[in-house]
């Protein structure tokens, strides 16, 4: 029956589909912003929802780029003159006197002391494996002998949020020595952008120091199985930094290669297992020796350790020559060496060899490996992870090099801090001072804790004049 109240002119229509399909993505949209404030929901949806988008983002943009009618032709390398890099304990000196405190230390005074037989008599047992497989391992710790089963207690599990697997593995080491600390009151100083996607071993490290000071820390690279399940007998856990596959892809082509922190927690010699806290997967894992093994070998072995004091006696005596850095070095000098000869078609002993060749200050000899690994094919996020390559185009001179390995990489994330001082150091050694200090201060906009962006910053407001 017509409503007379109704005017003519009105006709009951029905509710369009666009109408239904807007209001189910409104609602869709509200439930998301409500559960992303919910940590434990956030921790599982924020890595999709980034990959998502980014996905669509880099997808339009590699679209439009193929569109495109003119590409710029490949750019001849220019070499710049290398420039002035001041000492970082220079630079950050705040003042006069500390400068002078900084200049009386002597930072090879441990290696100057007359070692005891224990630390230095040992000589490295090499012991390769086929020559086929993408490793070669020596054996640098103490020597397992018999049947070892050793599994510490795991910590609270907490699942780490977009890019924090850092902070998440830190706050779990640090609450298995009683500390309590979750990832984001460590994300918040070292890792303030959540779309930041990687914090460095010494991000991690200079947080415990700052505000754990009773817990020591050590970073050592050209690690293997014995270090390992020597510093597990002694109570300790080992975070390694090992290469994982993505789940989820975040441009068109995505190899999906990525690095992830991980916290060693036992060790079956029967079974050749690992035990392993991953922050993205779960608490009590396992992993096969030879998987772990070959995982971990494209960031140079590297290893962190976090102990208290009253272990360092145990960590000397499992670490042995390599409990100094110096001489860690050394042995990873002999070994990558002998990895890069015995590999030359593997990217990761090449890159492995020129990371130690550059601290050990051959640069023009690490350059020349670091350029052989990429043209193996480093997997494509490897230089967000591994900046020796950067620094050493760096104190070469090679700014065109600095802007050809960023961009793509800053396209693809704009908030990576590290990438985007790289790239403004490049601007500084082709002389284009304004555009270089853009790039500096926008690392230092999405995070101005990190030391790299601030060595730039300082040496951006003392060493300037233009």
């Amino acid at each position: 029956m017509k409503n007379k109240n109704r005017p003519f002119f009105y006709e009951k229509k029905k509710t369009s589909f666009g109408k239904i399909l807007l209001t189910i993505l409104g609602i869709v949209f509200i439930v998301t912003l409500a559960g992303y404030q919910i940590p434990g929901i956030r921790q599982r949806i924020s890595e999709p929802l980034f990959a998502a988008g980014s996905l669509i983002l880099n997808g339009t943009k590699e679209i439009i780029n193929k569109t495109r009618m003119y590409h710029e032709p490949e750019k001849k390398r220019q070499t710049y003159d290398p420039i002035e890099l001041p000492d970082k304990e220079v630079l950050f000196a705040e003042s006069l006197e500390n400068l002078s405190a900084i200049s009386q230390e002597d930072p090879l005074a441990d290696l100057r002391q007359t070692p005891t037989p224990s630390e230095y008599s040992r000589v490295a047992a090499w012991e390769y494996l086929d020559p086929n497989l993408n490793y070669a391992v020596n054996s640098n710790g103490q020597p397992l002998s018999g049947a070892v089963n050793v599994k510490l207690i795991p910590p609270v599990f907490e699942h780490r949020d977009l890019f924090n697997d850092g902070p998440a593995i830190l706050s779990a080491c640090l609450r298995y020595w009683g500390i309590v600390a979750n990832q984001y009151e460590i994300s918040h100083i070292i890792h303030p952008k959540s779309t930041d996607p990687f914090v460095s071993f010494d991000d991690l490290q200079k947080y415990v120091t700052e505000n754990v000071p009773d817990l020591q820390v050590l970073i050592r690279i050209n690690g293997d199985k014995d270090t390992v399940v020597g510093l597990l007998k002694a109570g300790i856990p080992v975070i390694l930094k090992i290469q994982q596959k993505s789940i989820y892809p975040y441009w068109i082509n995505d190899d999906h290669m990525q690095c992830r922190y991980v916290l060693v927690l036992g060790y079956d010699s029967e079974n050749k297992v690992f035990n392993y806290q991953d922050t993205a997967k779960g608490n009590t894992l396992e992993i096969a020796e030879s998987e772990l093994l070959s995982d971990w070998y494209p960031y140079q072995r590297e290893y962190m350790v976090i102990y208290p004091e009253e272990k360092d006696t145990e960590v000397r005596e499992v670490l042995s020559e390599n409990y100094f850095e110096e001489l860690n070095l050394q042995r990873a000098l002999t070994k990558y060496r002998t990895d890069s000869e015995l590999l030359p078609n593997n990217p990761y002993a090449q890159y492995n060899f020129g990371v130690v060749l550059h601290r050990d200050g051959d640069n023009n000899g690490a350059w020349e490996l670091f350029e052989k690994a990429k043209g193996l094919l480093l997997p494509q996020r490897f230089l967000t992870y591994e900046t020796e390559m950067l620094q050493t185009a760096l104190e070469l001179g090679y700014g065109d090099d600095l802007e050809r390995l960023t961009s793509d990489l800053l396209d693809k994330n704009p908030d990576d801090e590290v990438l985007t001082v790289y790239r403004g150091w490049g601007e500084i050694l082709r002389k284009d001072y304004q555009k270089g200090e853009e790039f500096f201060n926008k690392a230092d906009k999405i995070n101005p804790n990190s030391d790299t962006v601030i060595y730039a910053i300082k040496y951006k407001d003392t060493m300037l004049n233009y």
